[in-house]
């Protein structure tokens, strides 16, 4: 994908709405550039605290985006997850009319995981993998007061294909992460955000799971992870 730039506000960008068939697992507006088919656009949400974001410039809010991306793909480099190549641009809103930041992402050719109806034993343990390897980035994170991804859903996952692929892969495709450090978190509040966190991915999981091509299906990887730091964690100081 070619770089954009954070620091130009494009007057114009012909931004058609895609069908609604063309949405995967996302209910935000997505947008195609006709001249390029290989990514999918859609507007950013930029969540600053709400003080800083009554007062900040359109580039200063693209600047936040732009750390807050780099940010995560740390997270994501340090987890070994495929993802879709991501940035930010300054253009126009194509309805109101106004300044605006679009996320834009390289097109995958697939379904996301929340989409799909049945999952083969292929897609199933790929996406055990991943969501394993999540698991111990949370605890890890934890332990290591770093940031880390705290709303991974099925619905940001695509198994799919980029131009490039010969076969599928599980790709990640949020372009609004939320990150959270955990030096930021309250002492008091820590282990509860912990496992709340741990029970969000253990319902992404359990979802997947009724979906599998074998009824009785478990993902082996992600729940020896969530096994294996719950007897780390009672073992914590």
């Amino acid at each position: 994908m070619e770089k954009t730039r954070l620091n130009e506000e494009k007057e114009d960008h012909p931004f058609t709405r895609l069908r609604s068939s063309d949405i995967r697992g996302n209910t935000s507006v997505f947008y195609n550039i006709p001249e390029r088919p290989d990514v999918v656009v859609r507007k950013s949400f930029v969540n600053m605290d709400d003080e800083k974001a009554e007062t900040a410039s359109i580039h200063e809010k693209a600047e936040f985006l732009h750390h807050r991306l780099s940010e995560f793909k740390k997270i994501i480099g340090r987890l070994g997850i495929r993802m879709a190549k991501t940035d930010y641009l300054i253009g126009r809103d194509p309805e109101r009319d106004r300044p605006v930041i679009f996320g834009v992402t390289e097109r995958i050719e697939g379904k996301s995981l929340e989409d799909m109806t049945v999952l083969d034993k292929e897609t199933a343990e790929k996406a055990d993998g991943v969501y394993a390897k999540i698991i111990f980035d949370l605890f890890n994170s934890y332990k290591e007061n770093s940031y880390f991804w705290s709303d991974p859903k099925n619905a940001q996952f695509i198994f799919g294909k980029t131009k490039e692929d010969e076969k599928p892969e599980v790709y990640l495709v949020d372009v609004d992460p939320d990150i959270i450090d955990w030096s930021s978190v309250s002492e008091d509040s820590k282990e509860h955000v912990f496992w709340n966190r741990l029970f969000i991915l253990l319902s992404q999981i359990e979802t997947l799971e009724e979906k599998t091509y074998e009824k009785g299906y478990r993902f082996k990887k992600s729940r020896e992870a969530i096994d294996t730091i719950k007897g780390e964690l009672f073992a914590l100081p």
